[in-house]
């Protein structure tokens, strides 16, 4: 029984004889690019800012999945801040943000906006913030969201990670045989 998808087939010569060769490919393709490489941090990092006597404390890390996010999440987060915004990007077409109570927009999309800006992927990033009394309004909650999480990242080690794809060929019964057989031909050996 194989395990794989065949990716191809091919046909290939041995003693003279075409033999039938099937490829196939197991394990998860990076969703990040086709070449199966991405960036990502090297290990979990913060920044603190203080605007306007509220504090942002931005922590970035690397994930791998969804389930990582949320333990990441669970990890980080402080409940006695008044918001825990986040966002993450695992390959290209999964991310996700959550603005925490903050109005609508102006802080989890700046935080996955700078992710993206980034050029990182498989990484979260969850910024705390204590209110310091002063409304910042929504122009400033996008700056000051955004502007940390840009300054963590910029800060924050990264690695390239490149992925593999096993190959398995598989070839066809009879070629073993032929294989045999021909051992047996060969002057000197058992078969002789």
């Amino acid at each position: 029984m194989w395990v794989g998808v065949p990716v191809a087939a091919a046909v290939t010569t041995v003693g003279g004889r075409r033999i039938p060769v099937l490829v196939a490919a197991s394990g998860k393709r990076s969703m990040a690019s086709n070449s199966g490489s991405f960036t990502t941090l090297k290990e979990t990092v913060s920044v603190e800012k203080e605007i306007k006597k509220s504090k942002f404390i931005a922590i970035a890390g690397p994930i791998s999945s969804e389930q990582s996010a949320q333990m990441f999440l669970s990890q980080v987060r402080d409940p006695r801040a008044s918001h825990n915004c986040w966002a993450y990007k695992i390959g290209d077409h999964h991310h996700r943000c959550s603005d925490d109570g903050e109005p609508s927009g102006t802080a989890g999309k700046p935080i996955q906006s700078a992710i993206l800006s980034s050029g990182l992927d498989r990484v979260m990033v969850v910024v705390i913030r204590y209110f310091g009394g002063i409304k910042l309004g929504t122009g400033g909650l996008v700056r000051a969201y955004g502007g940390v999480t840009s300054d963590c990242l910029k800060t924050a080690p990264s690695c390239l990670v490149k992925s593999k794809v096993n190959v398995f060929f598989f070839i066809v019964s009879f070629v073993v045989q032929l294989h045999y057989s021909c051992l047996f031909l060969l002057p000197g050996s058992n078969g002789s």
